[in-house]
């Protein structure tokens, strides 16, 4: 037990806050999604999203921070009894804290491209809503994404 506090108050220590807050903020997150779509099957995704917050304000705590990412990924579909298709998808998101949408590509294995929306709700645990426009057909999609925001700290 005593390594434990030791180890939280030498990681406290490390990473304290010192009263300053930068307005530009990089990070990187991890995320995994898992999902149920239109076509009665499972999906699961994984992706990276590399992007930046911006702060206006003295103090973090009176500000409404903007997040700004670009999201790289893989989605495969799991339909009962058929083949698992896979896709590569990116997109460009922006996030108000706790909501946010992205518009990006759908790439399939033979190359095609199709349109994709996608809105969310949450903090690391994400409600999700997902549109990809396959030609005249809309697959509508509806998951639970986990996140793990890494802050990449700029020196002062």
């Amino acid at each position: 037990m005593k390594s434990h506090v030791f180890l939280l108050f030498f990681i406290g220590s490390v990473l304290g806050h010192d009263g300053n807050h930068q307005s530009l903020n990089p990070y990187i997150s991890p995320g995994l999604q898992i999902g149920y779509n239109t076509n009665k099957g499972l999906s699961i995704s994984y992706q990276i999203t590399i992007g930046i917050g911006f702060k206006i304000g003295l103090h973090f705590e009176d500000t409404f921070p903007l997040f700004l990412g670009r999201t790289f990924g893989v989605r495969r579909n799991y339909e009962k009894g058929k083949p698992v298709i896979k896709y590569q998808y990116f997109d460009t998101q922006l996030s108000f804290m706790l909501a946010g949408f992205g518009r990006g590509k759908l790439i399939n294995s033979k190359g095609e491209t199709f349109k994709k929306h996608k809105y969310w709700i949450g903090g690391f645990g994400l409600l999700t809503y997902d549109k990809v426009f396959f030609g005249n057909d809309i697959e509508k999609q509806y998951g639970f994404f986990g996140v793990a925001p890494i802050p990449l700290f700029l020196p002062k």
